[in-house]
Parts: C-alpha cells; sequence; structure tokens
C-alpha cells in the first residue's frame, strides 16, 4: 500500500475557466484517485513513523488531495443550488440552505469512490440533500417536527407548487390529495404541522432601507392602549354619577357588591351577613337599585359600553 500511494500519479485534469463547467466522468475518476491517496497518506502520517522522504511525499500528497478535493466541490457548485431551491419556505433563508448544502457537497467530495462506478453528480446529491434535510428539521422551525413528518411538509409544498404552476391559482386540499394519492384528511394534517415563524428582531421597511424592527410596531399587550383608557374612565365616570344618584344605602350596596371601590367584588351571602339581611332579602334590594339606575337619565349613557 506504501508503495501503491508513493507511486501514484493522477490522470491529467482539464484547466477550466468556469466553474459551472462539469467534470467529465474520467476527471472525477482522477480527482477521486487523488482524494483517496490523501486519505491514505494522512492514515500514515497519523500511525506510521517512515523515513524524512517518504513523510514528505505523504504530505505531498495530503496537499494534492484537498486541492483535488476543492476542485471537485468547484466544479459541482451548481448542484447545491439545485437542491436548495427544492427547499423553498420552509423556516430557512435560501442562504442557509446553500450553507448546509455546500457542507453535504463536500461530505460527498471527501467520500467518493469512483470505483463504484456512479458519477459524482449522482452521489452528491444524496449527501446535499441529507445535509439541508436534516438542517430544515433541526433549525428551520421554532417547534422541531419528526423527520418523516417534515419530509411529507415537503412533499405537500413540492406538490402546492406543482399544481398552482399548471392551474395559474392555488391548489385546494382535495387537487393536492389526488395529485400525492393521499387523503384530504392526510393533507390537512400535514398543512396544519407547519407554522411560520418570525423573528421580532427581523427588520421591516421599504427596500433596502429596512431599519426598524418588528417588534418596534407591535402594540404591548401589557400595557392599556390609550384609547380603551379613556373609555375605561369615562365609563366609570358615568357608573359613578348613577350610583350617586341612589340613596346611600344602597349605593353603599352595589358599590360592595361589584367592588366598584376596592376592585373585590362579593358575594350576596357576604352583603348579607354585612347589612344584616337573609341573601334572598339582599338579592331584591340590589335587583331594586339597578332598575332604578335603568329607568334614570343615566342609563343611556350606560348603554353605550355594553358589548
Amino acid at each position: 500500500m506504501l508503495d501503491k500511494i508513493i507511486n501514484f500519479e493522477p490522470l491529467p485534469i482539464r484547466t477550466s475557466t468556469s466553474a459551472d463547467e462539469l467534470l467529465t466522468h474520467d476527471e472525477e475518476i482522477a480527482l477521486a484517485k487523488v482524494i483517496t491517496a490523501w486519505h491514505a497518506a494522512e492514515a500514515n502520517l497519523e500511525t506510521e513513523d517512515g523515513t524524512a522522504e517518504e513523510r514528505a511525499t505523504w504530505e505531498q500528497l495530503c496537499a494534492r488531495g484537498r486541492a483535488a478535493r476543492d476542485e471537485l466541490v468547484l466544479r459541482n457548485q451548481g448542484l447545491v443550488g439545485k437542491v436548495a431551491r427544492r427547499y423553498f419556505d420552509t423556516g430557512l433563508t435560501f442562504e442557509d440552505l446553500m450553507q448546509e448544502g455546500q457542507i453535504g457537497l463536500i461530505k460527498a467530495a471527501n467520500r467518493y469512490d469512483a470505483q463504484r462506478g456512479t458519477r459524482f453528480s449522482t452521489y452528491a446529491v444524496w449527501w446535499i440533500r441529507q445535509a439541508i434535510g436534516r438542517s430544515v428539521a433541526n433549525t428551520g422551525r421554532m417547534v422541531r417536527l419528526p423527520v418523516n413528518l417534515g419530509q411529507k411538509v415537503m412533499q405537500v409544498r413540492r406538490t402546492e407548487v406543482q399544481l398552482q404552476q399548471e392551474f395559474g391559482r392555488e391548489a385546494t386540499t382535495a387537487e393536492i390529495a389526488i395529485k400525492l394519492k393521499w387523503t384530504p384528511e392526510q393533507v390537512s394534517n400535514v398543512q396544519s404541522a407547519v407554522v411560520n415563524v418570525t423573528s421580532l428582531e427581523k427588520l421591516v421597511g421599504p427596500g433596502d432601507s429596512a431599519d426598524t424592527e418588528l417588534q418596534e410596531l407591535l402594540p404591548d399587550e401589557t400595557v392599556q392602549q390609550p384609547e380603551d383608557e379613556a373609555e375605561d374612565t369615562l365609563m366609570s365616570s358615568e357608573i359613578a354619577k348613577a350610583i350617586d344618584s341612589l340613596g346611600e344605602w344602597e349605593a353603599g350596596i352595589l358599590r360592595m357588591r361589584f367592588g366598584l371601590d376596592d376592585g373585590e367584588m362579593r358575594p350576596l351571602s357576604h352583603l348579607a351577613r354585612h347589612y344584616g339581611l337573609s341573601r334572598e332579602g339582599m338579592r331584591q334590594v340590589a335587583n331594586r337599585a339597578l332598575d332604578k339606575i335603568r329607568r334614570s337619565e343615566y342609563s343611556a349613557g350606560l348603554q353605550e359600553y355594553v358589548r
């Protein structure tokens, strides 16, 4: 094995002026042999002592192997873009998809074995899909989907795009189900699993001048809005006027019953003990007081706040 590595002479590789120019199968074989020699030489550097001349040869093979790997990756960049386009709208940006696909392409170049007779592009596409699919499943969504469900989601998305191009409109659930040979319920279940998440720190604005974070435009649900606060103030004022129009005893009962002074509502049993009446007697007193307000001049003003 050592002699085979030292005496290895790779086939010549065409010099390309464009990274888009594909390699021939013979060139892929030549690069694969250089990469294989690199791995063997690297293993020898780690496990064998060797003479100074042998170690220099192994280091040279490692350098040539890394260069061959880079050439194989560079000349197959287009594969990453073709695969990444199939994963649009899966929770990752196109730049992230390209980056993950690039990782898969590098792994394919490191592991490619030309002796199996497979073209590198066929082998690399599998690794690119694996890398992108795993990244989408792990980081593409706030809630991670199981791998099998993630694959079904991508099937549905691709089918939706295909049918939209055919029909010139959005496809219905039934049409998607027919295309996939699923039931409409299966399609609906997969679609319901998809929840798009947007970062609150996402910059929004016209064109390239986006400089405002999304969270700055969203209302704070924990703080009462000015219009609601103004409405509550006006309503409290109307209620106070209506209560004050009653006698002191009836007004006190309603304030305690509905917690108008301290915000704590009391049951009729509590009021009955406080005023020394029966529960039914207290209920009748409270109802009479409310009837007086309904018949008073303040009734119309209070009706505006009834929803």
